[in-house]
């Protein structure tokens, strides 16, 4: 007879699955949904500071490289005007000294003099400004190609623009160093109020007691030079929404992608709604940078866009750099984020009906099976408790079968953990030999050495199992050992690994003899001296492992320690629990320190303790751990 209390858990058995799913999936819809709208908005956000600050730094990056590149230009522009001048004058040197080299033998002076002055007059460069003249140290001048009619008069008294002598100044320079450069100041021609820098250069013509130089306006060779720069702007535009735009303290386009409006006028642009804004890039570059924006307007596009440039001043060409970037170009990025996210919600919207019906439908098949089965349960439920209490009885008695399979285990894993490292050395030794024979390299004494290894690593193999088995026994033997016969057994049972390894022993034995469990005290010492080695293959070289052992109050006093770096002090006290291990289950178990202890303290009622330590050896400081042992005699 199944009851009214029964009938309803039946029911809220059947029913609550389904309507819990269904409200889940209405929530979580719900949620997903608020959660698209906070994520859409953190999004724009993101985008549009990203967006912004990534291009402020891209374009400032850009204006101030370029900034530095025409620095750069202008400091080298002198010294390039002064080279090219001066490559010119030693080619006009070059080929005045041929012609005198060619017909000295055969020709009047007065002949060779009319032959140089052929030969360089009529000779232009740096844009047909450049040409050569000449001067005697007697003053007079012999070649002067924009007035031949000056030729032959005499220069004595002739002063630049600021009333120096100039001739003078040029010849006095070139007694002393037979070439040089000389700067002076003279009106350009059309020009006779402004005075100009010019830099010339002269050298001394030997054969004729002349000198030959030539001379360049700075301000013409500073204009080449600012083409030079313009022309490299030019080279650099990537595309028609991000390039350079140079003006000059005027306002006049001397640098832009659209070619028509170089050499405009502010007032003449078309492609900016307030021309105002100039006036404010012509601020911003007086007072030295900074960014503006404005409405600008696209080649081919009728609409004006919002666009942020940066803005910074080069006062000594009086220029105005500036680079920017469209921020409606922000607006795309988020429509395709948007767009996006409305796929992303409604994939998962689907999904979550998907599964929400499917699960709906078999929780509802479920939930009827099982009202079913618990209504058959309810009226066996004497026969189920029962059952209930033999199951119980069961699950004890399976769960002394598995302490005692664990039990075994747990020999049969201190049995490996002992194994492994005599095994390692047969290895070792075996591959060795074989290395050896395939290089014809294996002498006797190797092999001897190599099957001594093995036979040692083999007889202590099958030695183990019966310690192992005699490990828990009360009626283990006890015998007299000698110290040094023990670690050196130790040695030659590891003595493989720690070479392979650079390990390097500092020994000092006293021969003492000891009464105990020799072969569990051997095993004792392995297990130190490998975690000792594990230890140290974490650190550098050297890797040192002392040992000290001597007589005191009646004990053999063992101290084994390295320089591995110490244990950290939070787990120091938990080292010799079982199965407590610091290193990767591949490399411990956990039980090598906890057996050496039993050994030590239980076995041999002896005392064992581990500190961390700090010492000095040959001059060094070092950090490690100190175990100490200590056997009574």
């Amino acid at each position: 007879m199944v009851y009214e209390n029964d009938k309803q858990l039946i029911n809220i058995i059947k029913y609550t699955p389904p309507v819990f799913i269904i409200t889940i999936s209405i929530i979580i819809t719900l949620f997903l949904s608020l959660e698209k709208q906070i994520t859409l908005n953190k999004e724009k956000y993101l985008i549009k500071n990203e967006y912004i600050k990534t291009n402020k730094e891209n374009v400032k990056n850009d204006v101030d490289n370029l900034h530095k590149f025409i620095l750069k230009t202008q400091e080298q522009t002198e010294a390039k005007l002064k080279d090219n001048i001066k490559k010119r004058v030693y080619e006009a040197h070059s080929i005045a000294m041929k012609i005198y080299e060619e017909n000295k033998s055969n020709k009047s002076k007065n002949e060779i003099k009319k032959l140089i002055q052929d030969a360089l007059v009529d000779i232009r460069f740096n844009a047909g400004r450049g040409y050569f003249f000449i001067y005697s140290f007697d003053y007079e001048c012999i070649l002067l190609p924009i007035a031949r009619e000056k030729e032959g008069t005499n220069f004595y008294n002739f002063k630049d623009g600021e009333g120096q002598f100039l001739t003078r100044n040029i010849i006095k320079q070139l007694k002393e160093s037979k070439e040089g450069f000389l700067s002076w100041s003279f009106n350009k021609p059309g020009d006779k109020k402004t005075q100009y820098k010019k830099i010339g250069f002269n050298m001394y013509f030997e054969p004729f007691d002349w000198f030959i130089g030539t001379g360049e306006y700075f301000v013409d060779f500073e204009n080449d030079v600012k083409k030079e720069v313009l022309e490299y702007v030019s080279r650099i535009v990537p595309n028609d929404k991000n390039y350079f735009f140079i003006l000059n303290y005027d306002k006049k386009t001397l640098f832009h992608i659209r070619e028509e409006l170089i050499n405009k006028p502010a007032q003449e642009v078309t492609n900016i709604r307030e021309p105002r804004i100039f006036e404010d890039m012509l601020f911003i570059a007086k007072k030295g940078e900074g960014f503006i924006s404005y409405e600008h307007k696209l080649l081919n596009i009728d609409s004006f866009l919002t666009k942020t440039s940066y803005i910074k001043g080069l006062n000594s060409w009086q220029w105005i750099l500036g680079k920017g970037f469209y921020q409606d170009d922000m607006q795309e990025l988020i429509d395709k984020k948007t767009e996006k996210l409305n796929d992303e919600f409604k994939k998962k919207i689907t999904n979550l009906i998907s599964v929400a019906s499917v699960l709906t439908f078999l929780l509802l098949l479920i939930s009827i099976y099982i009202s079913k089965i618990i209504e058959k349960k309810f009226k066996k439920h004497e026969k189920e408790i029962q059952k209930y209490i033999d199951e119980k009885n069961k699950q004890q008695h399976m769960l002394s079968q598995q302490a005692k399979m664990a039990s075994m285990g747990e020999m049969l894993g201190n049995i490996a953990h002992q194994w492994r490292q005599p095994l390692s050395v047969i290895t070792t030794a075996a591959t060795g030999m074989k290395l050896q024979k395939e290089f014809d390299a294996l002498d006797d004494e190797s092999f001897e050495r190599a099957v001594d290894n093995i036979t040692n690593s083999a007889l202590y193999l099958s030695k183990t199992i019966d310690d192992f088995r005699n490990f828990f026994k009360t009626d283990k033997t006890e015998v007299s050992f000698d110290m040094e016969e023990i670690f050196d057994k130790v040695f030659k049972l590891m003595e493989g690994q720690f070479k392979t390894n650079d390990i390097i022993f500092i020994k000092k034995i006293e021969k003492i003899k000891a009464f105990g469990l020799e072969n569990e005290f051997i095993q004792a010492l392995i297990n130190i001296l490998n975690n000792s080695k594990d230890a140290l293959m974490e650190r550098e070289t050297p890797r040192l492992i002392f040992i000290n052992v001597y007589e005191e109050n009646s004990k053999a006093i063992i101290k084994i320690k390295d320089n591995a770096g110490g244990i950290d002090k939070e787990i120091i006290d938990k080292v010799c629990e079982p199965y407590f291990t610091t290193k990767h289950q591949a490399k411990g178990t956990g039980i090598g320190l906890y057996m050496t202890e039993e050994i030590i303290v239980k076995h041999m009622n002896s005392s064992f303790t581990i500190n961390n330590c700090e010492f000095e050896y040959e001059n060094k400081s070092y950090k490690g751990v100190e175990i100490m042992i200590g056997i009574n005699l």
